[in-house]
């Protein structure tokens, strides 16, 4: 259809140029006319320049307004991540929320159970039977189980396992140390000091839950003719042994307790005499080679002392010698052994057995990081150091073995005589500057025809059997075995 325009004229769709014409019947109108029309359709604006449309118009014609466009894919992605993280925070202050009162709830129990445990604390100290003597001192856990549960258990609360660790020790007259390790020699114990702390699982690095407090016994609970004990257990380290049994064993018989959080246990109110301090630590030796150490009690005085436990580290040593002349199942034979921190002199001399096949087991070493320095022998003489040649170095781990070979001088001697076979043979070295202490070995015997093959360490020796004896220097240098014969 068309529409009519001036003098006769009219405007119709053309299909293939996809807009308006003027049809050719009749006149065109006047170009230079500017009116303006009224809008031909719905979807044209306006019509200029003789009824041709702007491109404006044919652009609105051609697509919808972009309001009714609805949201692009960006827009929806960045409502989505909006919305994503407003409900995380949320989420978050929620879990937050619901840990802080979880918590609160922990904590309350915990304060609970630790003003339990001081209250049952002084319940038994201020009993007429038993009184302080009842309490049981230093560090223990869960001492009071709750209705239904064991001694030594979690005290359980809701399903939630809570740990009562409570430490008791006796501090001196007006202490102002925070262990009683850490107190003066001169010591009237007059009071306990109790603190309680309670743990649970998931508590992690925060601080437990803790209460303290001090009880004092009515004047004259204990004799004044005691002492007490201090003892500090330390690692190879120098960090506390925490939660350790140490017992005392004297006069008064053995008592046991447990070391505190500074590695610090008291025996307090002890009768005077010596007593052996002693930790049970499996495999564990002090400096000295030792699992124990002994010190004296007195009247009033307060003994602390300090005893540092490390895993033993072991050396196993094997001689080199010519072949057949192994010293073996001589007995007392020295191996020194050299280390800056060794006291007094920086080595010490471990004597033992040598085993059938030619070894010696040197057990109960500290693990000092440097090792030690080894040699066979106990004199100055046997020391390679003196004579130009190397030291062994052997590595003293925790708990480890090592290994070291040591070179020994090779012997045969002969005893001459009747009777001479199935005979002792000793070497014997005088206490005297170059060898402080002296040395004594026993080789072992003479065959059936009065000879022994063995070994020696380097230096001076006094060989004798069956009260025949010979001296004899074995040099580093000297050639060997050396034949010595006792007539």
């Amino acid at each position: 259809m068309g529409l009519v325009g001036p003098a006769g004229t009219s405007l119709e769709w053309h299909p293939k140029k996809s807009r308006p014409v003027w049809s050719a019947s009749g006149p065109r109108p006047d170009r230079s006319s500017r009116t303006v029309r009224a809008p031909i359709c719905p979807s044209v604006e306006h019509a200029t320049e003789g009824g041709v449309m702007s491109s404006s118009a044919r652009r609105s014609h051609g697509a919808p307004a972009r309001r009714d466009d609805g949201m692009t894919l960006i827009e929806v992605v960045v409502a989505l991540g909006l919305f994503l993280v407003i409900a995380g925070a949320v989420l978050s202050l929620l879990g937050s929320a619901i840990r802080l009162a979880k918590e609160d709830r922990y904590r309350m129990v915990a304060t609970s159970l630790a003003t339990r445990e001081l209250e049952i604390t002084r319940d038994a100290f201020t009993a007429r039977t038993g009184g302080p003597t009842s309490i049981t001192t230093n560090q223990v856990v869960n001492p009071n189980p709750l209705p239904g549960g064991a001694a030594d258990r979690p005290l359980v609360v809701d399903d939630v396992p809570y740990t009562v660790t409570r430490t008791a020790q006796w501090a001196q007259v007006g202490s102002t140390a925070a262990s009683t390790c850490d107190d003066g020699s001169t010591a009237e114990l007059a009071f306990l000091r109790v603190r309680v702390e309670v743990t649970w699982p998931g508590l992690g690095e925060r601080p437990p839950v803790s209460t303290d407090t001090v009880m004092t016994p009515p004047k004259g609970t204990y004799a004044q003719n005691t002492g007490h004990i201090g003892v500090r257990l330390l690692d190879a380290e120098g960090e506390p042994l925490v939660g350790t049994s140490v017992s005392v064993a004297g006069p008064s018989g053995t008592t046991s307790g447990v070391t505190a959080a500074d590695g610090c246990a008291v025996f307090a109110f002890l009768p005077e005499g010596s007593y052996v301090i002693s930790a049970a630590l499996a495999g564990h030796i002090t400096r000295d080679g030792t699992t124990s150490k002994t010190i004296t009690v007195l009247p009033g005085q307060l003994v602390r002392t300090v005893l540092e436990y490390a895993l033993a580290s072991r050396l196993v040593v094997t001689y080199q010698t010519t072949a057949g002349h192994e010293p073996k199942g001589a007995t007392e034979f020295p191996v020194t052994l050299a280390n800056s921190a060794l006291v007094p002199s920086g080595t010490t001399v471990r004597r033992g057995a040598v085993d059938s096949s030619g070894t010696q087991t040197v057990d109960s070493l500290w693990p000092y990081p440097a090792g030690y320095e080894v040699w066979a022998g106990a004199c100055t003489d046997s020391d390679p150091y003196q004579n130009d040649q190397a030291r062994e170095l052997v590595a003293a781990a925790p708990g480890a073995t090592s290994t070291v070979t040591l070179p020994l001088a090779a012997v045969q001697v002969t005893l001459s005589g009747s009777g001479r076979g199935n005979k002792d043979v000793t070497a014997t070295r005088a206490d005297d500057a170059g060898c402080p202490g002296g040395a004594s070995i026993a080789l072992g015997k003479t065959n059936a025809s009065g000879v022994l093959k063995t070994s020696l360490p380097y230096g001076r020796w006094k060989l004798s059997a069956n009260g025949r004896s010979s001296e004899r220097t074995f040099d580093w240098a000297g050639s060997y075995p050396a034949a010595v014969t006792l007539s």
